[in-house]
This record gives structure tokens, sequence and C-alpha cells, in this order.
């Protein structure tokens, strides 16, 4: 097993026991689904956010603590498929990436026409701009494409919020993070820091991923 898995897995599992609670351990099959997400390429961060919501469904619905991660995979996989864009089967590659381009560029469209607050719609005209300079660049994985123009756009939101604001939303992400968030090596605590800032960003803000919009 490479050391990456072994992080991947490690870290995971941590987050797991930190909130399922002492005395626990994860079974076999608990490990495989570990080992499936990331054969699947879902981050670490997305993991953690996902068994999040696992939990906090099971609370909402006055259910005991999952005693296992594979308690709460329909809830880790409703999450994910929220919260990541599957590309679908095409059999012609180029078309299928134009076509894919061109939705996104029709749902900025939409939301441009729709924003009432000039600073967050001039970012989004910003952003249509890099989906179309996308459209130019090749076959590259348009959704890992996607991801990181998101990324950017949520950065620079979170830039042109006031300090005290920024120190607001950067507080309630560091409140998420995990007691198990110590263990982490800086760049892991890092990411998952803006995973969860983006996440409260969004909220805050009611900005909706135009990437996995339906």
């Amino acid at each position: 097993m490479k050391s990456q898995e072994r992080n991947y897995i490690a870290d995971i599992e941590r987050y797991f026991l930190g909130l399922a609670g002492k005395g626990l351990m994860l079974s076999a099959r608990d490990y495989g689904f570990i080992r499936e997400l990331g054969e699947r390429s879902v981050s670490k961060e997305m993991v953690i956010k996902a068994i999040a919501y696992g939990f906090e469904e099971k609370r909402q619905r006055g259910a005991q603590k999952p005693r296992g991660l594979f308690n709460i995979k329909r809830e880790v996989e409703e999450y994910l498929k929220d919260h990541l864009t599957e590309p679908e089967p095409q059999t012609d590659a180029a078309f299928a990436r134009s076509s894919i381009i061109e939705q996104a560029l029709k749902r900025l469209d939409r939301i441009i026409i729709e924003e009432k607050r000039e600073d967050i719609r001039e970012k989004y005209e910003k952003l249509r701009q890099r989906v179309r300079e996308t459209d130019e660049m090749g076959s590259a994985n348009i959704y890992k494409q996607f991801n990181s123009l998101w990324r950017g756009f949520v950065e620079d939101v979170f830039s042109g919020l006031s300090a005290e604001r920024q120190k607001q939303i950067t507080d309630s992400a560091l409140s998420r993070l995990p007691e198990e968030a110590k263990l982490y090596d800086e760049d892991a605590k890092k990411r998952t820091l803006n995973a969860f800032r983006d996440e409260i960003v969004c909220e805050t803000l009611g900005i909706n991923n135009v990437f996995s919009m339906k």
C-alpha cells in the first residue's frame, strides 16, 4: 500500500472514529468502502464532509451514532451525489466536452441575469469568461477544470468580503474542524479548512455550484 493511500485511509478513519466515539474499530467492509472512494478519486476533504453529513442526518432522525462507516454509506453516497459532478457517458469526446461547457455557460447566463448583487454578478461574469476560455484548452478532464474554476470563484468571492466578514467565516470554518485535525499535516489541515470555509461562504451568500446544479 502506498503511503498516500495509507494517509488517505488513516485520516478518514481518525475523523470517523473521532465522531463515533472511543472503543470502536473500523471493519474490513469499512476499509473497503474507503478504498473504493479513493479509487473513485473522491478527495479526503469531500469524504470528511460527507461523513459529517451522515452523522448529522442520523442525529436529526434520532438514530444512534453509527458504529461503522458502512452504516452511513447511504448518507455518504447521497452527499457525494449532490456535491460531485459525474461525467455522463458520451461517444464523441469532443462533442461531449463542448456540450458540457455550453450547458455551464447557459446556467451562468441565467445566474448573471438574476443576480442582484453587483459585486457578485461581476465575479460570475469573470467566471463565465474563464469557462469560455476553457473551451479552447483541449481535451483535459473538464470536470477537474470545472472544480478548479469553482474553487477560484469562491476564493474570489471570499477575498472580496470585508476583513471582519472574512474573520467570521474563517472562525466558523475552524469550529467545524474535528479534534483529530491536529493530527493532520499542515497541507491536509489547510485543504480541509478551506473546504469548510468555501462551504460556509456558499451557505452564507446563497451561492450554488454552477457546475453541479441540475
